[in-house]
C-alpha cells in the first residue's frame, strides 16, 4: 500500500505544469552610456583617448539604455552639469559641447541626468582629466645611442588646443645652440663630423608652444641624452 501511494505521489509531481516551478528573472535596471570626446590636438595614429587641455572643446553625448535597448528620450528632459555647475538642457538634449577649464591640471565632473524618466530619474556622473600638452622627441635609436649621421629626431606634439600641428612653433637646441634651415620644423636632422669621438654625448632639447590662440600660450618641452657609439 506506501509503495503504491509513493508511485502515485511520483506520477502527480510529474504531471505538474514546468510553470509551477518556474522562477521569475528581475528586469535589469536601466542604464546610461556617457561617453565625451575633445577636440586637442594628437597624432593620426595614437591609439588612446585624446585628453582635453585649458579651453579645449569637449563634446559628450548619452543614451539611455533600458532592458538592453536604447530608449527613446527624443521628448524627455535631459540635463547636463559641470562640477555641479548647469550646463544646457532640455528636451532631448542628449548631445552638448562646451570648453574646458582654463587651467590644466585636476579633472571635472561632468553629470547628465535623465529626471523624469518612466521607471525612475536617471543619472550618470564621470570625471574627466584636463592635461598640459606633452611633447615627445621620437627616435629609432636603440638606447639612445647613434652611430651615424645625420641624426634624424621627430617632434611629436599631444593634446594641444588646436587642429593641426601647423599651428605650432617648434624649437630646438643641440648642445645649447639653435639649428637653422630646417625645411620641416618637426624633423631635426642633426650632421656631425668624423672627429665624433666614442661616448661624445649630444643633448637635444624640443620646446612647442601653441600659436592657435591668441591668447594662449601652452607650451611643452623634452630632453634627450644621446651617445655616439659607433
Amino acid at each position: 500500500m506506501i509503495k503504491k501511494l509513493f508511485v502515485l505521489f511520483i506520477i502527480a509531481l510529474v504531471g505538474l505544469p514546468a510553470a509551477s516551478f518556474a522562477q521569475t528573472t528581475p528586469a535589469a535596471a536601466p542604464q546610461i552610456l556617457l561617453t565625451w570626446k575633445s577636440s586637442s590636438y594628437a597624432p593620426a595614429d595614437f591609439g588612446g583617448k585624446i585628453m582635453p587641455t585649458s579651453n579645449s572643446l569637449i563634446t559628450a553625448s548619452a543614451e539611455l539604455i533600458d532592458n538592453g535597448k536604447i530608449a527613446d528620450v527624443s521628448k524627455q528632459n535631459v540635463y547636463w552639469y559641470q562640477d555641479n555647475n548647469f550646463i544646457d538642457g532640455g528636451i532631448g538634449k542628449q548631445r552638448i559641447s562646451f570648453s574646458a577649464p582654463g587651467v590644466f591640471g585636476g579633472s571635472i565632473s561632468l553629470r547628465v541626468e535623465f529626471p523624469n524618466y518612466s521607471k525612475g530619474g536617471q543619472l550618470k556622473t564621470v570625471d574627466v582629466r584636463i592635461v598640459k600638452p606633452e611633447a615627445v622627441i621620437e627616435s629609432s635609436l636603440p638606447s639612445g645611442k647613434f652611430s651615424s649621421s645625420p641624426l634624424k629626431l621627430t617632434a611629436i606634439p599631444y593634446f594641444f588646443n588646436t587642429d593641426s600641428p601647423a599651428h605650432l612653433n617648434f624649437a630646438w637646441n643641440i648642445n645649447g645652440q639653435s639649428p637653422t634651415g630646417a625645411e620641416n620644423p618637426q624633423i631635426l636632422n642633426v650632421k656631425f663630423g668624423q672627429d665624433m669621438q666614442t661616448q661624445s654625448t649630444m643633448a637635444i632639447s624640443l620646446s612647442v608652444q601653441n600659436t592657435d590662440k591668441r591668447y594662449e600660450f601652452e607650451t611643452a618641452s623634452t630632453n634627450a641624452i644621446l651617445t655616439y657609439s659607433p
